[in-house]
């Protein structure tokens, strides 16, 4: 009798584990969906002409850098640019930056440097089709986007 007695307490102990272990898969299993299909939200920003803010852009007289000057900003807290070009080899290369607006309705400008520095500036040859982006940030926190495009 003692003999089955210590049978019988691990039996029970193996049964309650596969009892527990199956209801939370039961629950688990029940409890999970199918994955939904979660679609990115895409930013659409408004779009401003670059004369409106007196956007241009020039290469430098070296040809190593662009210039890229705002005029008018007035109205405007902030600027953040985006520089894309082709690099010799079709390799594509880019910049980007932020300018604080500190004095609003005096013009700012920023060189960018067509290639890279770090302690020595190495510049990408054979540059073509370079595209400024800007997004202005103004006064009142709306943000508008601005285009412009060089040819080298």
């Amino acid at each position: 009798m003692l003999k089955n007695k210590k049978l019988l307490i691990p039996l029970i102990v193996v049964v309650l584990l596969v009892l527990i272990g199956g209801v939370y898969l039961f629950n688990a299993r029940r409890g999970s969906s199918a994955p939904t299909d979660i679609q990115p939200t895409i930013e659409v920003i408004p779009t401003i002409i670059p004369s409106e803010i007196g956007l241009s852009l020039k290469a430098s007289a070296d040809g190593k850098k662009v210039i890229m000057t705002i005029t008018n900003t007035k109205d405007i807290t902030g600027v953040d640019y985006e520089l894309s070009y082709t690099a010799k080899g079709d390799l594509p290369r880019g910049a980007i930056g932020h300018i604080d607006i500190k004095e609003p309705g005096e013009s700012v400008s920023q060189e960018i440097v067509l290639g890279t520095c770090s302690d020595v500036c190495h510049y990408d040859q054979d540059v073509k089709s370079v595209k400024l982006v800007v997004k202005i940030t103004k006064v009142d926190g709306k943000v508008y986007q601005a285009e412009e495009k060089l040819d080298l």
